[in-house]
């Protein structure tokens, strides 16, 4: 799956770039077309940025401007995010309610900078310009005269202008006349489209992981099987709980343990991150359901063996050992993104170390390859009929794919 941002730099008045908007994009087109909702729109771009992108590569390290709606805002979706490298963006389209000037309160106490989105002044919003660092006003849409008035309003406010959609040079100099210090648009820079790949969570795992987390007692071993059955909850899962903002001594391996370093509001504000995208694939073959067979061949393989207390591990083997091809980049980026364990790395990028003789033997039973599957079973103390068993149970074990249910019919017609 494509995935498409925009970024567009943000430069302080010696032009030298201070920080990026994050601008969401469907396509390849430079441009919004306004076909998905604000909160769809909004999660997206926070998702992809900090999940698919990773934000070193999409500002090098520049703070990122994202807008959020009212929904994120009042989630505490931002959280999940380090304060030092997001800008918390509010569309002019959120309401100043008691409840979301209480969320901006905390967010600020936290340490988070607020910028207010294309701002026209109301009353209504005194109580969000005494919480905000950063108000945008948009040169494209407000002739001179209001943002003189505007400017004058906020003389006395702690808070950067930054002038947005500066396309001449006269709206350059007549913003930095008025105090402007920071700086966007086209006479600047346009937006520039970036492109990567990304995997979509496989929609019933995606409606059983929203109803399961808005459930009274959250049941973290269920959680934890859902999370396991799908590549893209398990790839973001770890992603996120290894994130500088998680950061732990020791690294996260496995979802359980992601899921008790997040916590239950963590958890569910990851969740909200993904639900209001509106998720949904409708192949279920292909890479995607190949690596969950893989997975589980691999930890039914690892119960029988020697690495029985590590079954979960080579499940986890298993489900990364295609996330190359999924993702389109390389494995030993992404393994080094979610933080894989050395045995996980050793087995799939260098086919060494304790993992690597059922990784060679789900291979080769997958491909055929007789004389290896042997080969490994042997150095696995398995028998042949064990090792089949153990991948008919995988194929049986995800039956969402068609092409799996017909192989299990097939293999129950040759056997009655």
């Amino acid at each position: 799956m494509d995935v498409f941002l925009a970024r567009q730099p943000i430069f302080n008045v010696d032009r030298e770039i201070v920080a990026y908007e994050i601008l969401y994009r469907s396509g390849s087109v430079n441009a919004f077309s306004g076909e998905v909702q604000a909160d769809a729109a909004s999660s997206k771009v926070i998702f992809n940025t900090f999940q698919n992108f990773g934000l070193e590569t999409i500002t090098s390290g520049y703070p990122a401007f994202i807008n959020f709606s009212a929904t994120l805002i009042e989630e505490e979706v931002a959280t999940l995010f380090p304060k030092e490298h997001l800008v918390v963006e509010l569309l002019e389209t959120v309401e100043p309610t008691l409840r979301i000037v209480g969320k901006c309160r905390e967010l600020k106490e936290a340490g988070y900078h607020i910028a207010l989105d294309d701002f026209v002044y109301s009353p209504a919003y005194e109580p969000l310009l005494d919480l905000a660092s950063i108000v945008k006003v948009d040169f494209r849409e407000t002739n001179p005269f209001e943002i003189r008035k505007l400017r004058a309003r906020l003389l006395t406010r702690d808070c950067v202008l930054l002038a947005e959609k500066v396309e001449t040079w006269e709206e350059f100099h007549l913003a930095t006349e008025l105090g402007f210090t920071l700086f966007q648009g086209y006479f600047f820079e346009k937006p520039e489209i970036l492109r990567t790949s990304g995997l979509s969570p496989l929609e019933l795992h995606y409606m059983q992981l929203v109803a399961q987390v808005n459930q009274s007692d959250l049941d973290y071993f269920e959680l934890a099987r859902t999370i396991s059955m799908d590549v893209f909850l398990t790839y973001n899962l770890l992603k996120l709980a290894n994130s500088a903002m998680f950061a732990q001594r020791n690294r996260v391996t496995t979802v359980e343990q992601a899921l008790v370093l997040l916590g239950e509001r963590e958890i569910r504000k990851w969740v909200t991150l993904i639900a209001l995208q509106g998720m949904s694939v409708n192949q279920m073959d292909g890479p995607v359901s190949q690596s969950l067979i893989r997975a589980r061949f691999a930890q039914l393989l690892a119960q029988k063996t020697a690495l029985s207390t590590q079954h979960n591990s080579l499940y986890l083997t298993g489900l990364f050992s295609l996330l190359d091809v999924m993702l389109q980049r390389p494995l030993a980026t992404i393994l080094a993104e979610v933080q894989a364990q050395q045995e996980t790395k050793e087995a799939l990028l260098r086919q060494t170390g304790p993992f690597a003789e059922i990784c060679k033997a789900v291979l080769a039973y997958e491909k055929g390859d007789w004389d290896q599957m042997v080969e490994s079973a042997d150095n696995l103390r398995l028998d042949g009929a064990s090792v089949a068993e153990s991948y008919v149970e995988s194929i049986r074990w995800h039956p969402l794919t068609a092409a799996s249910r017909l192989q299990i019919r097939s293999q129950d017609l040759s056997s009655s």
